[in-house]
């Protein structure tokens, strides 16, 4: 991906989809990653997560790098229009 994506708006972006998800976890998993990994990652970075945040529940983890990938994918939609 040539732009990073904003932390910030994709946080806003998965707490306003995943009200549910705690804001600090979200967090904790977005500067952990850096990046929205491929979904075949996925078992890679749960975890990592998992073992150096053990609070952080692996479903919590998979549901905010599902919704990442999603805000990733319209971020770059929006670039196209």
């Amino acid at each position: 991906m040539d732009d990073e994506l904003d932390l910030g708006e994709a946080a806003a972006f998965i707490l306003g989809a995943r009200p549910g998800l705690d804001e600090d976890d979200v967090w904790t998993v977005l500067k952990e990653i850096g990046d929205p990994p491929v979904r075949s990652a996925d078992g890679m970075a749960v975890d990592l997560i998992t073992r150096l945040h053990p609070g952080i529940r692996a479903k919590d983890v998979k549901v905010t790098l599902d919704e990442w990938r999603e805000y990733a994918r319209l971020a770059v939609e929006n670039d196209w229009e």
